[in-house]
C-alpha cells in the first residue's frame, strides 16, 4: 500500500510541471509482442505443486503474448500511460491465469528525429488466479526503449523492462510455505505504435 501511495506522489510531483509546460500532446497506442522471463518458472512450480497435491503434473503454457500500452505523449517529451498484458495462462491438471497491469510516467528524447529513445518508470501489479495462487504484491516497473520511424504516423518500438511485482504460490500440503515468483523480472517488448 505504501508503494502505491509513493507512486501517486511521484506522479503528482512530476506530472503537474509536465502538464503545465506542455502546449498539447497526442494519444498513442502501442500494441505488440512481449516476452516475460519467468513464465516457465511458474509452469515448473505448478508441475511440482500439482504432483505434491496428488494430481498428475501435466501443465501446459497456453499464454497469449500480446500487450497493449496506451499513453499520452506531451510535446515537451513527457509521457504518461498504462499497460496491460501479456495474458499468462496455464492449463491441464491445474490452472493459473495472470495479467500484468502497469501505470507509468516517462520521458521521450529527440522527439523530432527519426529515432527517439525513452525511459519509463512506475508501478506494476499482476492480477492473478489459480489453484495454488494466494497473493500478488505490486512492485517497481522501469523500462528503456527506442522508437524508430518516429516522424511517421506509425512507429516501431523496442523495449527492455524490469518488473519487481511478485505472486505467491502455496503448497497444497503446507499452506504456511509460500513460493514467491517475479514473473516479469525481465521483459522484452516489440511493438507498433499508432
Amino acid at each position: 500500500m505504501i508503494s502505491i501511495r509513493l507512486f501517486f506522489c511521484f506522479i503528482i510531483i512530476f506530472a503537474v510541471p509536465a502538464t503545465a509546460a506542455a502546449e498539447s500532446g497526442t494519444w498513442r497506442f502501442a500494441l505488440g509482442y512481449s516476452y516475460l522471463s519467468n513464465v516457465d518458472e511458474i509452469k515448473d512450480s505448478y508441475k511440482h505443486l500439482s504432483k505434491d497435491a496428488g494430481k498428475d503434473n501435466d501443465i501446459y503454457n497456453t499464454s497469449i503474448s500480446l500487450c497493449f500500452q496506451p499513453y499520452y505523449q506531451f510535446q515537451n517529451g513527457f509521457r504518461a500511460g498504462a499497460g496491460i498484458g501479456p495474458l499468462i495462462l496455464l492449463t491441464g491438471d491445474a490452472y493459473h491465469v495472470q495479467v500484468p497491469v502497469n501505470l507509468t510516467f516517462g520521458y521521450s528524447f529527440f522527439m523530432d528525429s527519426k529515432i527517439s529513445p525513452y525511459v519509463r518508470v512506475g508501478i506494476s501489479h499482476h492480477i492473478a488466479s489459480g489453484d495454488f495462487y494466494t497473493d500478488s504484491s505490486p512492485g517497481f516497473f522501469g523500462s528503456i526503449g527506442i522508437e524508430i520511424f518516429n516522424t511517421q504516423p506509425t512507429h516501431l518500438g523496442f523495449e527492455t523492462a524490469y518488473d519487481a511485482s511478485e505472486i505467491k504460490l502455496d503448497r497444497a500440503s503446507d499452506q504456511a510455505h509460500h513460493e514467491k515468483i517475479m514473473t516479469g523480472e525481465v521483459i522484452l517488448y516489440i511493438y507498433a505504435d499508432f
